[in-house]
């Protein structure tokens, strides 16, 4: 009986458990530098060895990531970068022939260290199954990467729109209201919005800027119902929130309730505020950090890069911030 497994060489490039060096356990052995690994056990014997064995390889500094809205864009790279150093991720796609052409993803896919859920977002249920399926075996998820967006449409009256007007609060709601609340240790979440959403944040932006702006004022309106979201949910200073309570058709009255009803439950999390997006190619050399003023644009890429490079790798310098990134 063969099993696929995902996890968990160490960045060392070494397995990093002393228990996981004997063959009887691990039966087939591929390098860390693969996209899986594999373990085989024939008897209950074996089947407890492994079992002791992943547990223990759990340990090592490799994640299970659940992936929302990452088909493309920066999730999409975000996870890519993520699978190639080793960790495991588990996407919810709308459409799960969405990476059939993808010759990149095909090899996570077939090895089984990249796992599809189908679902929408925009679905509580479909949200839950999604979490439901990336714990399924045991192992709970270490990171949740959220970069929900559509495709803005213009408009002579309103700009650029999006298609609900809700839709990345929606699905942030969803998400929070899946998660259990009373975890021992809850997912570190990384939820994607943008640059110049809040007030204190739209001061920062270059003067010459503005004018696109307020062409985005209507998504915008979408991802500043998240910010109040997440500043509520992680107990954010009251005073830090200048801005209102967003428009109604975005944040529903009641959605606290929806939530528990009790602020400050949410313990890890990092907002990222990238500037205009463009469809560069990765240069890894941005600026991120809280309050930065005049950022003009970033490349997709680079944000992911940000996320995958920095963020989850220098957790305790960015937990509990929002962080703009632009060039």
């Amino acid at each position: 009986m063969k099993l696929p497994l995902v996890r968990r060489p160490s960045h060392s490039g070494s397995v990093g458990a002393s228990n996981l060096a004997d063959p009887k356990i691990l039966g087939s052995w591929r390098s860390p530098s693969s996209s899986a690994i594999q373990l085989q056990y024939e008897s209950l014997d074996n089947l407890i060895k492994y079992t002791s064995a992943y547990a223990s390889y759990h340990t090592q500094n490799i994640m299970k990531v659940l992936a929302i809205g990452a088909s493309r864009n920066i999730g999409y790279f975000a996870a890519l970068k993520l699978l190639k150093t080793g960790n495991a991720v588990v996407f919810q796609l709308r459409n799960v022939s969405a990476f059939a052409s993808d010759v990149e993803m095909q090899p996570f896919l077939k090895s089984g260290q990249a796992k599809l859920v189908k679902g929408d977002a925009l679905v509580e249920d479909d949200v839950r199954t999604a979490w439901t399926e990336a714990n399924a075996d045991g192992l709970p998820v270490d990171v949740v990467l959220l970069s929900v967006g559509g495709t803005p449409k213009f408009t002579v009256s309103k700009g650029f729109v999006i298609n609900p007007p809700n839709l990345c609060t929606a699905s942030l709601l969803n998400l929070l209201s899946v998660i259990p609340h009373d975890l021992p240790t809850q997912p570190r979440i990384v939820a994607v919005t943008s640059n110049g959403v809040t007030s204190d944040s739209h001061k920062n932006i270059p003067c010459l800027a503005k004018g696109f702006y307020s062409l985005i004022s209507v998504p915008h309106a979408d991802k500043l119902g998240m910010e109040k979201v997440i500043h509520w949910s992680a107990g954010w200073s009251e005073d830090s929130w200048k801005d209102g309570a967003p428009e109604p058709h975005i944040l529903p009255q009641g959605w606290e309730e929806r939530l528990g009803g009790k602020a400050g439950w949410l313990k890890s999390i990092v907002v990222v505020r990238p500037a205009i997006l463009t469809d560069g190619e990765e240069a890894a050399k941005y600026k991120a950090g809280e309050d930065i003023p005049g950022l003009w644009t970033v490349s997709r890429k680079d944000v992911a890069h940000f996320i995958s490079n920095d963020v989850l790798k220098n957790w305790s310098k960015w937990e509990g911030k929002a962080v703009s990134v632009g060039y």
